[in-house]
């Protein structure tokens, strides 16, 4: 059985009311459908509102249980085909206990919900070059022209209501991850959302996706201190030019600065401070200069480096077999004389691994160039201009 905790355990509520089991399914590879809310809310008693068993999920709980692989879990199968560690594999939780096998039914009561992805609107003020409309209003505006841009901007709406009332009754809640869009640059819907689960802050950890552009105020830092713990995991993907090509609108020097800033904030006790790294085509030859950032800033405990699988035309296997080969010698290096004080093997491993066991393609070559050319023009994004050294890595 294709197994995996996020199925009996958790939800994932996307900034249109869509719902996936985690947020690392792909909907657009599945059917998935937008709640039909009047058949899930009863307004008196709620005894019929059941986000965690939407036909949807439903029907994804039987594939597996019936043996079969939803074709949402595309990233989990593509990471553990090559070796990698998958979010599935790894659950949402650390020392996560087995699900008991009579737990495992295609409808689950809301009792057993212990996780929850919440991605509060597509509000942004980044455009990354491996995102979508989805995850950025600015993408979104971007695509629609001369059209009205307020059409660009996704949230819960109407559904903000139902989704609270939700989360309410999930009395088991362990844990929360918050996303977008940028959690911080949308306050007020944060704020709602961490006031909410008040009652049981001090049972949930609570972990926030930031592009780390945002200053946070003491009115929110004050607010998350009340949760038994929280991450903060900072997309930061490369240093310099690297990072402000990928994370498009982004600010190396004033991202360095904000970081020391988070850090202060904060009580260390409580509140971790991460780098969630997506590591794509871009970005591999700045691995090294990254790593010995992260390595030397004390405000940063952790990162966590994800080998980017969509678009696939970013996968790092566009790169040809010479290229991977140099940073991962180099990274190995850097291990061996000892150029790392706070990283551990593990981290090296995670990302020396993953670069060795990559085949190296031209498969996606035309679509990278295409969709750079379309960058080009739409927001004069010249990458071999930027990145001159790309061009002769790429197969």
């Amino acid at each position: 059985m294709f197994d995996c905790n996020y199925f009996w355990r958790a939800v994932s509520i996307s900034s249109d009311g869509s719902v996936e089991p985690c947020c690392h399914f792909m909907p657009s590879l599945h059917t998935s459908s937008k709640i039909n809310w009047k058949s899930y809310v009863d307004n008196k008693t709620l005894k019929d509102y059941k986000i965690q068993n939407q036909q949807f999920l439903q029907d994804m709980r039987q594939t597996v249980l019936d043996g079969g692989t939803p074709k949402g879990c595309a990233p989990c199968v593509v990471h553990e085909a090559s070796g990698r560690q998958s979010p599935r594999l790894k659950g949402f939780a650390e020392g996560r206990r087995q699900v008991p096998e009579n737990e495992k039914t295609s409808i689950i009561p809301v009792e057993y919900i212990e996780h929850m992805d919440l991605f509060l609107s597509n509000v942004c003020n980044f455009m990354c070059v491996m995102c979508n409309e989805d995850f950025s209003h600015l993408i979104a505006k971007e695509k629609l022209k001369n059209t009205d841009s307020r059409k660009a901007i996704t949230t819960w709406g109407d559904n903000e209501e139902h989704i609270l009332k939700f989360m309410r009754k999930a009395k088991n809640l362990k844990k929360i991850t918050i996303a977008g869009g940028e959690p911080f640059y949308n306050v007020k819907y944060l704020h709602t959302i961490l006031e909410t689960v008040l009652p049981i802050a001090h049972n949930i950890e609570i972990l926030i996706t930031t592009n780390g552009s945002n200053k946070i105020t003491s009115e929110t830092a004050q607010l998350m201190n009340k949760f038994k713990s929280v991450s903060l995991s900072i997309s930061i993907d490369a240093t310099e030019k690297y990072g402000e090509i990928q994370r498009w609108k982004s600010n190396w020097n004033e991202l360095k600065e904000n970081v020391t800033h988070m850090r202060t904030m904060f009580d260390e006790n409580k509140v971790e401070m991460e780098l969630n790294t997506t590591i794509t085509a871009i970005t591999v030859p700045n691995l090294p200069n990254l790593l010995e950032w992260v390595d030397g800033n004390p405000a940063i405990t952790w990162i966590n480096p994800v080998f980017v699988v969509y678009p696939q035309m970013l996968q790092c296997n566009i790169l040809k077999p010479e290229a991977l080969n140099k940073i991962s010698s180099q990274l190995k290096e850097m291990y061996k004389r000892k150029k790392f004080k706070k990283l551990d093997k593990r981290i090296i491993d995670m990302i020396t691994v993953g670069l060795d066991n990559m085949e190296s393609t031209g498969k996606y070559r035309q679509q990278f160039d295409a969709y750079f050319e379309s960058l080009k023009k739409s927001r004069g994004l010249d990458i071999y201009k930027a990145l001159p050294e790309l061009k002769n890595m790429l197969v």
